[in-house]
């Protein structure tokens, strides 16, 4: 069950399979594209009883050939503590997109503590003010925000000074410090667990390489490959 990604030249006829999908994932970012050249795009739902119709991107997608990633977000990153595990962030709009449109910003923090880099999440490009629940409380963090287009991510605007997250003077129980502020303000929530194992895709038995576009630069990860099969035994 899940997702079939396919691709096409907008000269050629053939449909070409890019990859298959769990059903949670609605997102994908598809690797090795020619330069200057035109193709459309459709995904099919599966489950045990078949396949769907397909949807068909109505436009053919080409490729900027100029286009770069976008500069980094513009100083300051400001920050403010809005509760005993919350901080609001806010930064500004790159200077350059690079030569195709922003699409967004990534979001990641990390423990002073700890050496692994963690993505928070991601927002829309109209959106440079967010905040980030659910770090802990006493623990000091860097934080940093890239800009994205369709090539790539900026380099980072990372926080001149680590933040602790201490409780405000005038933080109540009942609520952050910030009151209606934070009521038109995007969230995104910060995970602790560093050790948990995030499934990217699956793919075929028959290909043997994956790309993986939108990994944060200047930072380590690990990575598994499981095989599978619906019978191991005779």
């Amino acid at each position: 069950m899940g997702y079939i990604v396919e691709k096409r030249l907008s000269v050629s006829e053939t449909w070409e399979k890019v990859v298959e999908l769990e059903p949670d994932i609605q997102s994908f970012s598809i690797q090795n594209l020619r330069r200057k050249q035109e193709y459309f795009f459709r995904i099919s739902a599966e489950n045990p009883i078949g396949i769907s119709e397909p949807l068909v991107s109505y436009n053919a997608v080409r490729l900027l050939a100029d286009a770069k990633p976008p500069s980094p977000p513009t100083d300051p990153l400001e920050i403010r503590i809005t509760g005993p595990s919350s901080v609001l962030i806010e930064w500004g709009q790159p200077e350059f997109d690079g030569g195709a449109p922003l699409e967004g910003y990534t979001v990641a923090i990390k423990d002073v503590k700890k050496t692994m880099w963690m993505e928070v999440g991601q927002v829309k490009a109209d959106i440079q003010k967010l905040i980030i629940k659910e770090l802990q409380e006493g623990h000091t963090y860097n934080i940093r925000i890239f800009a994205k287009n369709e090539v790539g991510l900026s380099e980072p605007l990372e926080a001149e000074e680590p933040v602790k997250v201490v409780r405000p003077a005038d933080y109540m129980e009942t609520g952050d410090a910030g009151g209606a502020d934070q009521e038109v303000t995007p969230s995104l929530s910060f995970s602790t667990t560093s050790s948990s194992w995030m499934r990217e895709a699956n793919v075929d038995a028959d290909i043997h390489s994956f790309a993986r576009h939108s990994l944060l630069r200047r930072s380590e990860y690990f990575f598994r490959i499981w095989y599978y099969s619906d019978k191991l035994f005779k």
